[in-house]
């Protein structure tokens, strides 16, 4: 179980506030606002492990499935393998299948490659580059 951070007041109370000086408003003010930002952090750690850990046991499970499924492929290929082999030469229905998924393996393979990222970053490098532009005519 994840563990809570603990809970503790912020602010005293509104009359106290008044009586402050304004060296001792900013004094509160920053350790509020570092102990606010010390909580989130501890929040965003705890909920981020408890993601991290429902992602990995998805993970396992996908591959998991992901085998079942290319146990269950090899079989039917085999399978087909078999019912070719009534009507022509074993090792000619093998070659069959074997050619056939190698040619539905290459064009998977293709079309993945056609969609990998042509130019990494783009929008950053775009954005950079107007930058350093904004910056250039600023300087000059």
């Amino acid at each position: 179980m994840a563990r809570q951070p603990e809970r503790t007041r912020l602010t005293p109370e509104p009359a106290a506030l008044e009586t402050l000086s304004i060296r001792e408003l900013l004094r509160h003010t920053t350790s509020n606002a570092v102990l606010l930002a010390k909580k989130e952090l501890a929040l965003a750690s705890t909920e981020f492990r408890a993601d991290l850990k429902q992602e990995i046991a998805m993970a396992k499970g996908l591959a998991i499935a992901g085998l079942f499924a290319f146990y269950t492929l090899s079989m039917l290929l085999l399978a087909l393998v078999l019912c070719l082999g009534n009507v022509m030469d074993e090792w000619l229905a093998e070659l069959l299948v074997a050619g056939a998924v190698l040619l539905a393996g290459t064009v998977a393979g293709l079309i993945g490659w056609g969609k990998r990222v042509k130019q990494p970053l783009e929008a950053s490098r775009k954005s950079l580059k107007q930058d350093w532009h904004w910056v250039k005519e600023r300087l000059a």
